[in-house]
């Protein structure tokens, strides 16, 4: 476990010193704002029976993808 961890700081200090950790704080943050968008989500639409589960799977979606990717998890739900 240990190593796993040593390897996420360091591919971490890889990404701040190639200038690619703007990347990666951008999708950290649309990760968080996607987690905070489908709570308010979830909770807006409860009484219709429309909710989106908050993992880590729907999280990277979010924030790989952006607001699209959140339309994306809506839509799935509503088709599915």
């Amino acid at each position: 476990m240990w190593l796993l961890i040593a390897l996420g700081f360091g591919f971490i200090a890889y990404l701040f010193y190639t200038k690619q950790f703007k990347w990666l704080l951008s999708v950290v943050r649309n990760a968080v704002l996607g987690v905070v968008g489908i709570l308010v989500f979830n909770y807006l639409f409860a009484g219709f029976g429309i909710a989106v589960g908050i993992n880590a799977v729907t999280a990277m979606v979010v924030g790989l993808l952006g607001a699209p990717g959140f339309l994306l998890l809506y839509a799935t739900q509503l088709i599915l």
